[in-house]
């Protein structure tokens, strides 16, 4: 396996246009954010997109903003997640995954015969180690991570140790997306773990 390391830049900041509309996903709906929506979203400040490169190519994407989730709408591995703060609070502060993409080019190909890049791990690592910066350089609660994910990516995250926000949600096969979770304490964790840290 090899893990990625990026230069990580702001959308807005970005010098060369001509290598962000090359870009593809290979999938219309994330695209279609990418090339007809992004603007006016962070305009608007609704979101703001971050863009990965390895040397001058790039790799992958996302989007954050800030979020709530709400205990009237968790599920019973959610509420694992959230422990007792479920009971104790209506809402609970979280990052938002607005947007997340690897470049076709990167995406992982289930085939032993051919090197990986685990692009979208490394990617998720990244906002893992912003996350974990919020809270321990510029101490901001944040209870966790939430993304609406597609169909075809729900699963990856679930390896990703995200849980399903409805209980229902996990078997209803046709569905736009799917409202997932990752506590902080998990979070901490995948990223001291790949950093050779201890966690207190």
């Amino acid at each position: 396996m090899n893990i990625v390391g990026f230069n990580v830049v702001p959308y807005n900041g970005l010098i060369d246009k001509n290598e962000f509309s090359k870009y593809t996903t290979g999938v219309r709906t994330l695209d279609t954010f990418l090339f007809e929506e992004i603007e006016k979203i962070e305009e608007d400040n609704k979101s703001l997109l971050s863009v990965a490169y390895i040397n001058d190519e790039i790799v992958g994407m996302f989007a954050l903003s800030t979020a709530q989730t709400t205990n009237n709408e968790t599920s019973k591995q959610s509420t694992r997640t959230f422990r007792k703060a479920n009971m104790r609070y209506s809402n609970l502060p979280m990052i938002s995954i607005d947007h997340f993409s690897v470049n076709k080019k990167y995406q992982y190909v289930d085939d032993p015969s051919n090197e990986q890049y685990h692009v979208g791990s490394a990617l998720l690592n990244v906002i893992y180690e912003t996350v974990v910066m919020l809270r321990v350089q510029y101490n901001v609660a944040i209870a966790g991570v939430s993304v609406d994910a597609l169909p075809n990516a729900a699963d990856w995250y679930e390896k990703q140790k995200f849980v399903y926000v409805n209980d229902e949600e996990e078997n209803t096969p046709v569905k736009d997306a799917f409202k997932m979770i990752i506590g902080y304490e998990m979070i901490e964790k995948a990223y001291y773990i790949l950093h050779d840290h201890k966690t207190d």
